[in-house]
C-alpha cells in the first residue's frame, strides 16, 4: 500500500509539473516544428535554385555565349554550383588562349570559391602563368605558399621549385631540394629524372 501511495503520489507531482509548464513544452515542441520546416524549406529552395542556374548555364553555353555574358552569369551566382562551373569554364578558356592577364583575374575569383583543395590547384596554375610570363618571384613566391598543402602535386611542385631556384642561380638551394625530394620519394617514377638534376647541380 505505501508502495502504491508513494506512485500515486509521484503522478500527482508529475501532472502538476506538466499542468503547470504545459505552455512551455509546447512552445519547444513549435520551435523545433518550426527549425525543421525551416531546413526542408532551406533545402527544397536551395535545390530549386541550384537546378535553375544550371539551367541558364547550359542555355547559355549552347548559345555561344561571351566572355562578359558568362562573368556576369558567374557573378549573379556565385553562391551556386553552377556559377563556380561558370568561372572554371572561363579560366580553362583563358589559360588554352594563353590570356594569362583573365587567367590571373578568374584564379583570383575561383580562389575565393572553392575549397581548399581546389584553391591549391588554382593557385598552383596562378603560378604557372607567372612564370611563363617571366615573373619568376611571383611564381616562386606561389610554389612556396602552396608547397605544405600541395596533396597530389606535391612532387610535381618539388620539380617546379628546383627548376626556379636553379633559374635564379641559387643551385645550392635547389640541390637542397633535389636531396629532400629523394628522401621522401625515393620510389617515385621522377626519382631518376631528380638523381640526374642533383648530380648535374653538385657538378659530378
Amino acid at each position: 500500500m505505501m508502495e502504491e501511495d508513494k506512485l500515486l503520489r509521484f503522478h500527482e507531482r508529475l501532472k502538476d509539473f506538466v499542468s503547470k509548464n504545459l505552455n512551455l513544452f509546447l512552445n519547444i515542441v513549435g520551435i523545433l516544428a518550426f527549425l525543421i520546416l525551416l531546413g526542408f524549406g532551406y533545402s527544397y529552395y536551395s535545390k530549386k535554385k541550384e537546378e535553375k542556374a544550371f539551367a541558364e548555364f547550359f542555355s547559355l553555353l549552347t548559345q555561344g555565349p561571351t566572355e562578359a555574358t558568362l562573368l556576369s552569369f558567374a557573378e549573379k551566382n556565385s553562391n551556386t554550383e553552377a556559377g563556380r562551373f561558370a568561372l572554371i569554364y572561363l579560366w580553362d578558356s583563358a589559360l588554352n588562349r594563353g590570356d594569362a592577364s583573365l587567367t590571373l583575374q578568374l584564379a583570383e575569383k575561383l580562389e575565393k570559391s572553392l575549397s581548399s583543395q581546389g584553391k591549391v590547384f588554382v593557385k598552383y596554375a596562378k603560378a604557372k602563368t607567372f612564370e611563363e610570363k617571366g615573373d619568376l618571384d611571383a611564381a616562386l613566391k606561389i610554389y612556396e605558399s602552396i608547397s605544405k598543402e600541395a596533396g597530389p602535386l606535391k612532387e610535381l611542385l618539388y620539380l617546379d621549385l628546383i627548376r626556379l631556384k636553379e633559374a635564379k642561380k641559387d643551385k645550392k638551394s635547389a640541390a637542397n631540394l633535389a636531396q629532400e625530394f629523394l628522401k621522401k620519394y625515393e620510389n617515385s617514377t621522377l626519382a631518376g629524372y631528380v638523381t640526374v638534376k642533383l648530380k648535374e647541380l653538385s657538378g659530378s
